[in-house]
């Protein structure tokens, strides 16, 4: 099918590129013209949109799907203490019903609020469950099942052998990397140092690198992670990461806050990505990772609001936003600017992701996943077109988003998922969830 969004207002996103009044034309998954008068077929789709803003869709690079509905039951704890006492358990207390009812409720979330590409770490098990709502949703996902052959205070059920979780691993790899029309990609994803032994990381190192796939993994979230993995290992995190072969052009790691002058240097060395998740660092009281200190480095740095055991929210804007606020705090102002920060959020994130000849940017030939955004909802009027999108709430403003040429949010209604039926299943898994967790 093709669409035509004519009379908004477009923020290309690429680089030194200025917004532009302009129509947009789609056909099939790709864009196919930019410009005032761009004439799509007799039998296009109109979406007549004066007075908003056009834009990609924004691209996530940590997220954790199926702690979705763990939101509000892991409260006022730092990450250890958190993870132990609380997501843990809850993750190992989760079953197919459970994981399919919290994967659809943020996938739902994410899609309203316009995010169309994510990057997300499951648990140990039910990775067919997690890739079937991703399809189904019509959302853009780098997926992985999280891997974990160690942790001290990880439930039995959350812990796999080695060869288990390399083979769980292989065939979902097998199963869905690529499929949904090249939708999903599949990811490694070791959840950290303190859960993975040695040789499974040197081997996900090894298996990533040969079959060319992101490995998606924490480092230098918390302090007290930091001092438990140098009393385990001898080294830095990252150091860590390197020796294993795991740090590379193919890692994304969420947090970065306490990266020392020596691990900076070796992220820039490998080319390693790592993700800003601001809320979630500031909730769990971790700190604040320094961006401008890593961007100025040569250091990748994508966004994600991690998950909503530690957020509560998986808004996209409000990372951005919160990205910029924080680098202003810490070094004052021009240090990331609105348009900088959204930057992150898009063609950045799609560089993460070995994506950006694909997505994170308005152009033509590349893949349709734009999200339309209605100004009347961002105060005004007038204005800098991003900063009121960074600093007005550009998740409220959502009213369109396509993925693939296909529209999954018209006039804010979900259209491959019934909201009222995600909710509902969702209120409904939690008690079962609670008992079987011991923490009702």
């Amino acid at each position: 099918m093709s669409v035509v969004i004519r009379r908004a207002t477009l923020l290309p996103m690429t680089e030194g590129a200025r917004p532009i009044t302009a129509d947009i034309v789609i056909s099939g998954s790709r864009i196919a013209a930019i410009g005032p008068d761009a004439v799509g077929p007799n039998d296009a789709e109109i979406l007549d949109r004066p007075g908003h803003f056009v834009m990609p869709g924004l691209v996530q690079t940590h997220l954790h799907l199926v702690q979705t509905i763990f939101r509000g039951m892991a409260e006022d704890l730092t990450l250890l203490d958190w993870l132990r006492r609380r997501v843990w358990p809850l993750e190992a207390a989760l079953d197919e019903a459970s994981v399919r009812a919290s994967v659809r409720l943020g996938l739902l979330e994410l899609l309203l609020g316009g995010t169309t590409t994510i990057l997300d770490m499951g648990t140990t098990r039910f990775g067919d469950v997690v890739a079937e709502e991703l399809v189904r949703s019509g959302i853009r996902a780098f997926f992985g099942q999280a891997m974990m052959d160690s942790g001290e205070g990880a439930p039995p059920g959350l812990i796999e052998t080695t060869r288990a979780s390399l083979d769980a691993s292989a065939a979902l790899h097998k199963r869905w990397h690529r499929s949904a029309n090249g939708r999903l990609h599949y990811a490694y994803a070791p959840r950290f140092a303190l859960s993975c032994s040695r040789d499974m990381l040197e081997a996900v190192a090894a298996l990533a690198k040969m079959n060319d796939l992101i490995v998606h993994t924490h480092t230098n979230e918390d302090q007290s992670e930091r001092i438990a993995i140098q009393a385990a290992t001898g080294n830095s995190p990252v150091a860590y990461l390197v020796e294993t072969g795991i740090a590379s052009d193919r890692m994304v790691a969420a947090h970065g806050v306490h990266v020392d002058d020596a691990e900076l240097a070796m992220l820039r060395d490998t080319r390693s990505t790592i993700t800003h998740c601001p809320t979630s660092n500031l909730k769990l009281g971790a700190g604040v990772a320094d961006v401008a200190r890593l961007r100025g480095a040569r250091v990748t740095v994508g966004l994600g609001a991690d998950g909503a055991a530690c957020n509560n929210r998986l808004d996209g804007f409000e990372e951005v936003r919160m990205a910029s606020l924080l680098a202003r705090m810490l070094h004052g102002q021009g240090t990331l600017t609105a348009g900088d920060a959204l930057t992150m959020a898009t063609r950045t994130g799609a560089r993460a992701l070995h994506a950006d000849n694909e997505i994170g940017s308005l152009e033509v030939g590349k893949r349709a996943d734009v999200v339309v955004l209605d100004s009347s909802r961002l105060g005004g009027p007038g204005g800098d077109p991003v900063t009121r999108i960074v600093f007005g709430g550009g998740g409220r403003a959502v009213r369109d988003v396509l993925v693939d040429g296909t529209v999954l949010v018209r006039d804010g209604v979900a259209q491959t998922l019934d909201a009222a039926e995600v909710r509902a299943k969702a209120t409904e898994a939690q008690p079962a969830l609670l008992r079987r967790a011991a923490l009702a």
